[in-house]
């Protein structure tokens, strides 16, 4: 009878002590779920407790309790970002957890990663939990350029961030920061990145800030779309900060793809925050990263064109370029047709999907009004050379375009001509009622046949000489650039009173069709701002300002030739900022973000 009892309490104890295992088995399966749940919630552990007979787990948006005697042993180890719990049944969880620094999450950092952007670099890191880098590239001390700061849009756990904004022959400071789903700090470290000096003969001999307010100035770099020492050579695009810093670079003569690339076109900052331009010496359409990395390189020549000076990108997101038709020949059926057709272009698929042909929208036949002397030369004009188009974008449902020997003109999806600005003389008839009429300042006629031709000036109104970039403001009006070539039907370069280049708003009526200058900047500066080709405008958003921008052959401060970008307040007419390049040209120059805003 005892052994009996003897063996009942003995299976008594070994029941309850099996079902004491399961019971902890199971509280310790529970415990670790509910922290696989809180992690879930992109949750880094901030904190272990005890509080009384609980064990608090402190996680950022919430906590964990659970009985103390789960828990054989906990390991916290910020400097790696993980905490070790072992349970009492002697299983153990990893747990991220917040860390001090991101040191450790730093896999590696390459300096110009892509081969051709030396000012660039690349830094990898791998995260515990989905999170955003935020990253800060830091000015030189002294200098008036704001830090370049951009948050990433990437949340993986392993992330490649782009360093953009690095100065040449310098340590560079930059300083990582790791954030949660919201924005909120975890945690940052400062890195060190050295970089080279640059050494490209394409750039200019000396680059001086001669003036700037920097207080009413639009934030951002300034893109310089250079074709390096001539139209064959190896373009180079490059990024001026507000210090007269070059902070960005592609040195695409290091490329074996790129090498004696021609950017007659000049990058733009595509929606996808690439860039795209015409390759005019290869006749391609270029997409790259902003590292320079090629994304797409579409041959233009297959698709039966050479490229031009100008590209745009549509709301629907094609790729509008001004491009020449290699089978386009004028009347005789002989000679090529250059600088006069217009495109489309899916970037994705690389699928022409329009074409615009000038001929059929414009006068032919007007041509050599100016170029006489220049026939032999190719960018002259002449019978094949008779548009040189060089701007398109995107107008509502329309677009806007100029051509260097015709001036701005209007025209609508299906070739339709809306309306064109440009001096009266030389147009066949059945063209005289898409001319504009041009006002005065205070909204009068301009009566003055003399003027109305072009042959003749008006104090108070311009019209289009060797323009360029004419782009469209929010108040409806137009902002172009007047190289002032050929004015008047002359190429007179000893006339100096004559000779001049000015940023230009247009004022134009289509119901009563006519146009009136509202705004001029340059012609004040006379002789020594004129650029004879090239250049460009652009309206400045955050501030109204106006770049701008002649590109060539300008007489800068010490005397020497060089190219200059102007910032302008049109309230005032004040010079916010002023950049000269001196021995340099460039086909355009735009201000913009070093990251794009979009992205």
């Amino acid at each position: 009878m005892k052994r009996k009892g003897y063996y009942l309490c003995s299976l008594l104890v070994m029941i309850f002590v099996f079902l004491s295992c399961r019971d902890e088995e199971q509280d310790c399966t529970q415990a670790m779920q509910d922290i696989q749940n809180q992690l879930k919630e992109n949750d880094l552990l901030k904190s272990v407790s005890q509080e009384g007979e609980q064990c608090v787990l402190l996680f950022e948006s919430n906590k964990i309790i659970f009985p103390q005697e789960l828990i054989q042993s906990v390991d916290v180890d910020a400097e790696n970002w993980k905490t070790t719990l072992t349970f009492a049944n002697g299983s153990t969880y990893v747990i991220p957890t917040l860390g001090t620094s991101i040191d450790n999450l730093i896999l590696s950092s390459t300096v110009n990663p892509s081969g051709c952007n030396p000012l660039s670099a690349s830094v990898v890191v791998k995260l515990p939990v989905l999170g955003r880098i935020k990253l800060i590239v830091h000015s030189k001390p002294g200098k008036h350029t704001p830090d370049v700061e951009y948050t990433f849009k990437d949340v993986g756990l392993k992330q490649n961030i782009p360093v953009l904004g690095l100065y040449p022959n310098y340590n560079n400071q930059i300083t990582l920061i790791y954030t949660d789903l919201q924005g909120n700090e975890r945690a940052r470290s400062n890195l060190k990145l050295q970089t080279k000096t640059l050494e490209s003969r394409r750039l200019p001999k000396e680059i001086r800030v001669v003036k700037a307010q920097y207080d009413r100035m639009e934030l951002g770099m300034n893109l310089v779309n250079s074709p390096g020492q001539d139209e064959t050579d190896t373009s180079i695009p490059y990024m001026i900060d507000a210090d007269g810093e070059i902070r960005w670079i592609l040195d695409w003569e290091k490329s074996d793809e790129h090498r004696y690339i021609g950017i007659g076109c000049g990058l733009i900052r595509m929606q996808n925050g690439h860039y795209m331009t015409g390759d005019g010496n290869h006749h391609r359409m270029v997409e790259v990263d902003m590292m320079g990395n090629t994304i797409h390189n579409w041959d233009m020549l297959e698709r039966g064109y050479t490229m031009h000076h100008a590209i745009s990108q549509d709301k629907q997101g094609n790729i509008l370029a001004t491009v020449s038709k290699t089978s386009a020949k004028i009347a005789n059926g002989k000679d090529v047709r250059i600088n006069d057709f217009i495109i489309m272009m899916d970037p994705e698929k690389g699928e022409i999907l329009q074409e615009w042909d000038l001929v059929h929208m414009l006068d032919s036949a007007r041509y050599g009004m100016t170029d006489y002397d220049l026939t032999s030369d190719p960018f002259a004009q002449s019978a094949s050379n008779w548009a040189h188009n060089n701007g398109i974008v995107e107008w509502g449902d329309d677009y806007l375009a100029t051509a260097r020997y015709q001036g701005i003109f209007k025209f609508n999806k299906a070739g339709g001509i809306e309306w064109i600005i440009s001096p009266h003389g030389y147009w066949r008839d059945k063209y005289l009622k898409l001319l504009l009429n041009p006002l005065h300042a205070d909204g009068t006629p301009i009566t003055d046949p003399e003027v109305i031709a072009g042959t003749k000036n008006c104090d108070d109104f311009e019209w289009p000489w060797g323009c360029h970039t004419a782009v469209p403001l929010p108040n409806g009006h137009i902002l172009y650039f007047n190289n002032g070539y050929g004015r008047n039907f002359k190429l007179d370069f000893t006339d100096r009173k004559n000779i001049y280049t000015c940023g230009i708003e247009y004022e134009v009526d289509e119901v009563n069709r006519t146009v009136r200058q509202v705004w001029q900047y340059g012609k004040e500066r006379g002789a020594a701002y004129f650029t004879p080709a090239r250049s460009g405008v652009q309206y400045l958003e955050q501030t109204g300002n106006r770049l701008i921008c002649p590109g060539m052959s300008n007489v800068l401060s010490n005397g020497n030739r060089g190219a200059r970008v102007t910032e302008v307040d049109p309230e005032t007419q004040d010079v916010v900022f002023e950049l000269e390049l001196e021995d340099a040209i460039y086909q355009r120059v735009y201000r913009m973000s070093l990251y794009p805003e979009n992205q």
